[in-house]
């Protein structure tokens, strides 16, 4: 027997096996693996949900202290990014919103006022504050040379505003820590603008852990 004539012969018995037993095997085997895909792939995106909430808290959770310990009127974050993703670096810093702030009883929070800014604007001071690594302070009491930049703060209610570079352990910008003083005029002690810029630094790691929006 030609081995044609004997693949012919025991076809129907070959088509069976497949198609009433090996078939359904191999579908079970493929769902079941698609499923544990799935699963872990749901499990991973609940961690990193977990990772950046608890996170997130703890950022919160260090403004809260600060902003207790030196009865500052309001202090805030305010990360760069491309109109939808946060970037850990200098990677298309087109965009800065605040994402985190606290404010003191009777001071009114602006997170929700000031998203989606234009880097451009802020381009002078967050260029010094780069290049330098440290901090600036915004005088709206004294002549400026942008009054557009001045208004910004005058229209806030702001008299005085203390701000700091948040840079990743890459050495990449990624963020600004804000300190503002509203309806009054008062100055940061020195002790506590060099506590500040430790904050800045100290929170670096989660700001960073948080930067990155995963897509």
């Amino acid at each position: 027997m030609s081995e044609f004539s004997f693949l012919v012969q025991y076809l129907p018995v070959i088509a069976a096996f497949f198609t009433g037993i090996a078939g359904p095997l191999l579908v079970t085997y493929l769902r079941h693996k698609l499923s544990m895909r799935k699963n872990l792939e749901l499990a991973r995106r609940r961690r990193d949900f977990n990772l950046t909430i608890d996170t997130q808290q703890k950022i919160n959770k260090t403004l809260n202290e600060v902003q207790q310990k030196f009865s500052l009127d309001r202090i805030w974050i305010a990360q760069f990014h491309n109109g939808g993703n946060f970037y850990p670096g200098n990677k298309c810093m087109k965009k800065l919103s605040v994402t985190f702030e606290l404010t003191k009883p009777g001071i009114s929070t602006d997170i929700l006022k000031l998203q989606n800014l234009l880097v451009s604007f802020f381009s002078d001071v967050l260029q010094k504050m780069n290049n330098e690594q440290l901090g600036y302070v915004v005088e709206t009491s004294q002549e400026a040379e942008n009054n557009a930049f001045k208004s910004f703060w005058i229209n806030r209610g702001v008299l005085r505003s203390y701000l700091f570079p948040v840079v990743c352990l890459e050495g990449g910008f990624i963020a600004v820590l804000g300190v503002d003083y509203v309806n009054r005029d008062e100055t940061l002690p020195d002790t506590v603008y060099r506590e500040l810029e430790l904050e800045a630094r100290l929170l670096s790691g989660y700001v960073a852990a948080v930067s990155v929006e995963k897509t």
